[in-house]
């Protein structure tokens, strides 16, 4: 009997089956949400009782060669670099992930994650809560990655807006104040990236991304929640099931407030199902990424802060503010490193990119970045789809693009430096960052990417 023709039959079939030698991805789950009595930030009040439950969530994403990364999506306010680096060396060591992306939502009816141990607030019961969610964020990360599996990876984009930029223009002296700016520039759409598994042909997971402070609940609530963000991934789910994990991934929203601000839980349950109700848009039409390799590139660099204001001001400041402990304590700050010749230190930004190929790169940042950062990625990133976290792996406040930083005092809350006592003069920065950092910025993500022109860099 002649087996030839059965035999290239069955190379055939089996040339024709998709291979498992592309990427791999897991998800998994917690709640995290604290006991009554938490400290809720910002503005600082102890909870009396839960509106909705807090998660940490993890995507993870591996290809054939071993490169990996944890996507790590927080229904919390923030975290520091010391925090975040130690928990990143935690899941490097008790999970054998090289890289993690901790990325915060900010809401701002939540809580800081702070070191183990040394939790951001004094109550024992808050500093137990604190280390239980460092264990339960690595306990997350661990079930991502046993439970990856041979997948299909699609992106999309939908168009939504939950908020709009928050900075206005006092025509009469020229400041900027915060407000409902309707021109203003916004991220105006959500960004999926949807986890397949060839296996069953079910979603494991959607990462989904929007840029937009969580602020429409009330700052009056004393109810622990996770603002917008929770109430998309719960519409999506929906939807999708309850099986699929669903990771939100804060955009560049340091300039853009959700609407309506400060308004009510129920305000915010409504926006966060628009941003579900698009995600689910841009879910249907996403289009599959053909590539099967991961390639994860990150860089440091120092942003430097503002100038000191000269010992003129300084003194006329001192004799206003002598009886505001807490402003003369940074003006004798000031004092201190002008009578030593020094400048206050920069900024530390960690800029990541996780990339396939050409076809899509999710490239991350801390800090709360304005919103024409992901506009300028979007606009020049060599990629068929982007997606922006800022938020990630550490906070040191705002980071402006140069035309507001230009206003000097005049620049307002995220801009604005001395004789303006805007939030930045209240960091170990004395002020925001000088102007020239936003070519700093643009520079450093660009070296992630496929070599952009000099033009390109620029713009």
């Amino acid at each position: 009997m002649n087996c030839w023709p059965l035999f290239l039959i069955c190379l055939i079939t089996l040339s024709s089956l998709p291979t498992h030698a592309g990427v791999r991805a897991g998800a998994a789950e917690q709640e995290i949400t604290p006991k009554t009595g938490l400290e809720i930030q910002h503005y600082f009040r102890k909870s009396i009782g839960v509106r909705d439950p807090l998660f940490v969530r993890c995507l993870y994403l591996e290809d054939a060669s071993g490169n990996a990364v944890a996507i790590v999506g927080l229904d919390l306010i923030m975290a520091s670099f010391e925090t975040c680096d130690e928990l990143r060396a935690e899941i490097r060591e008790k999970c054998g992930v090289q890289h993690t992306l901790l990325n915060f939502s900010h809401t701002h009816a939540s809580a800081a994650l702070g070191p183990r141990g040394r939790s951001t607030v004094s109550n024992d019961e808050d500093s137990r809560w604190n280390d239980r969610t460092l264990d339960s964020i690595i306990a997350v990360v661990a079930a991502a990655r046993k439970q990856a599996e041979p997948v299909s990876l699609r992106a999309g984009r939908a168009d939504v807006q939950v908020g709009f930029n928050r900075r206005l223009v006092n025509t009469g002296n020229g400041h900027i104040f915060m407000g409902v700016n309707r021109k203003g520039p916004t991220v105006p759409w959500v960004n999926v990236l949807v986890a397949d598994s060839l296996r069953t042909s079910k979603t494991i997971a959607v990462l989904f991304e929007h840029a937009a402070h969580p602020v429409i609940a009330p700052h009056t609530s004393k109810l622990t929640s996770a603002d917008f963000p929770g109430a998309a991934g719960k519409r999506i789910r929906e939807v999708l099931g309850n099986d699929v994990i669903t990771v939100f991934g804060q955009g560049c929203g340091g300039n853009i407030n959700g609407f309506p601000l400060r308004s009510t839980h129920e305000r915010a349950d409504e926006a966060g199902r628009r941003l579900g109700e698009a995600s689910l848009k841009a879910i249907e039409s996403s289009k599959r990424i053909t590539a099967r390799t991961l390639s994860i590139k990150s860089t440091t660099v120092t942003l430097p802060s503002a100038s000191l204001p000269g010992r003129e001001l300084l003194a006329e400041m001192m004799d206003l503010e002598k009886n505001n402990a807490k402003r003369m304590k940074q003006l004798r700050q000031i004092e201190k490193l002008i009578k030593q010749g020094e400048q206050p230190p920069g900024r530390r930004f960690d800029a990541h990119a996780v990339m396939l190929g050409s076809e899509w790169c999710l490239t991350a940042m801390p800090h709360e970045m304005f919103c024409q950062y992901e506009l300028w990625i979007d606009k020049h990133a060599p990629f068929r789809n982007t997606m922006t976290f800022a938020f990630t792996n550490g906070y040191e406040g705002y980071v402006a693009v140069d035309e507001a930083l230009a206003l000097g005092a005049r620049g307002g809350y995220e801009a604005g430096r001395l004789p303006n006592w805007g939030g930045q003069v209240y960091t170990r920065h004395l002020g925001p960052p000088a102007v020239g950092v936003e070519k700093i910025v643009k520079a450093a993500l660009s070296s992630l990417w496929p070599s952009l022109s000099d033009s390109e860099k620029s713009n």
